[in-house]
């Protein structure tokens, strides 16, 4: 269990090295606009539909431990080594290269992190999984904090210092963090090589396709898949906006995205260590519940947001600390999916959980680029919003739903989880102020 905190941490750092803000400022760089930024927010999660494969690749490597380090070895090596390569060709074929790029890596490191979970449920005591995700994610945004500040501030001098220069030389700014995260990924699977395989997937009368679509017959657990989509719906619809309008409109650079995004993992830290001993003792959904209240409140300070005076700018910053709660999600998704799967057909319920919400995600990102660019346009012509104001629409909707996605949350079927309500009255209920005496006698007898 600590090899799967030190391979969490170098894991997480690399994945933050490699995607986020940087990817998504990269391809603005290179003139992804509209439809094409939104496929490359979009392609990645939706390639990931292919990790419903997921037990049968676990089948044909033989364990859940082999089929982890081998698909997470290839994506990593094939992004060490194509990546540079994306600098090479010209703009409007290197869209379509970091396209394809992030696509095949996403679709590899999808089966592996499918293989992953399945392979730390059997590691992982069921009583102390929220605990232990929680402190997994906690060391993960220590070491994210400086890192990607770092980072992103380097990515902008470097950015600044060579606008002039040759394009390879101005992607390289990109690229080096890019090359450096990709190591670390490498890394990432020394830890985990150490860790005893557990699990290994016998023939059964569910075998092939069958296995696929067992999770969704489960009505228990497709209550839970309908939340999961709801909110990576929710949130991938707003995601090409909130870029666009950081990088255009706010003028924020890479750095400044980095702060922001700190002041989260700063939330979050705090925020995981409540809510993985909450989860153990109270249950996964009165966490996710009250989460997504916090993730959908953060939008109202996008709608404020303006590039007038420096507090306005910097308005976003309270969103970012609204999303301290993903902290939440972070932990609650993969443990109540580990606690509704049946041991038996573990990884076909957690594959489908992963497939969900990245087809959900996909197909939200992959419009919200050009849904950006659409209301904005519409917003300037009908309603004669200018400036700041125009990404109002899009801003409100995301608002809408994010918070609609509550409701969904409360509707999940949790065995052994609480409501809000007995909550609250276990925490309020308090003994009587003159308790009626008990006798010697009658405490013996009890």
């Amino acid at each position: 269990m600590r090899l799967g905190i030190v391979s969490g941490v170098l894991w997480s750092v690399g994945a933050g090295l490699t995607g986020g803000e940087l990817i998504r400022y990269l391809a603005l760089d290179l003139g992804a606009a509209g439809f094409s930024f939104g496929f490359i927010l979009a392609m990645p999660a939706l390639a990931g539909l292919l990790r419903m494969g997921t037990p049968a690749v676990i089948r044909w490597t033989g364990s859940a431990k082999r089929a982890c380090l081998a698909a997470h070895a290839a994506a990593s090596t094939l992004l060490l080594l194509l990546l540079p390569a994306v600098g090479q060709v010209e703009r409007p074929s290197a869209v379509v290269s970091l396209v394809g790029l992030l696509c095949a890596t996403h679709v590899l490191s999808a089966v592996g992190i499918a293989a992953y979970w399945t392979w730390w449920g059997d590691i992982v005591p069921r009583r102390i999984r929220g605990r232990y995700f929680g402190r997994v994610q906690i060391w993960q945004l220590i070491a994210l904090i400086p890192t990607l500040w770092a980072f992103g501030r380097f990515t902008d001098l470097w950015l600044a210092r060579h606008a002039r220069s040759p394009w390879s030389t101005y992607l390289q700014g990109y690229a080096i963090p890019n090359g450096i995260g990709a190591g670390l990924l490498l890394l990432s699977l020394v830890p985990l090589a150490l860790v005893p395989a557990t699990r290994s997937l016998p023939r059964s009368r569910f075998d092939r396709w069958s296995s696929l679509w067992l999770p969704l017959t489960d009505r228990r657990f497709r209550r839970f898949l309908i939340f999961h989509g709801w909110f990576s719906m929710a949130n991938g619809l707003t995601q090409a906006a909130q870029t666009i309008f950081g990088k255009l409109v706010l003028h924020l650079g890479v750095g400044d995205m980095a702060l922001m995004g700190n002041t989260m993992r700063g939330g979050q830290i705090a925020y995981t260590g409540w809510a993985g001993p909450f989860s153990d003792r109270f249950g996964n959904r009165p966490v996710l519940v009250l989460s997504q209240w916090f993730v959908g409140l953060a939008m109202l300070f996008y709608l404020f947001a303006s590039p007038g005076p420096a507090w306005r700018v910097w308005l976003p910053i309270g969103a970012y600390i609204c999303w301290s709660a993903y902290a939440g999600h972070n932990v609650c998704l993969p443990n109540l999916a580990l606690k509704l799967a049946p041991d038996e057909h573990r990884a076909a319920y957690l594959a489908a959980h992963e497939a969900v919400g990245a087809v959900a995600y996909a197909m939200a990102s992959g419009i919200s680029g050009f849904l950006a660019i659409r209301t904005v346009e519409y917003a300037e012509a009908v309603w004669q919003l200018h400036g700041a104001a125009s990404y109002a629409p899009i801003f409100l909707a995301g608002l809408a739903l994010r918070l609609a996605g509550v409701v969904f949350a409360a509707k999940i079927r949790e065995p052994a989880s609480r409501s809000w309500g007995d909550i609250l009255r276990t925490w309020t209920a308090r003994p009587s102020a003159n308790p009626e005496p008990v006798s010697l006698a009658a405490r013996a007898k009890e």
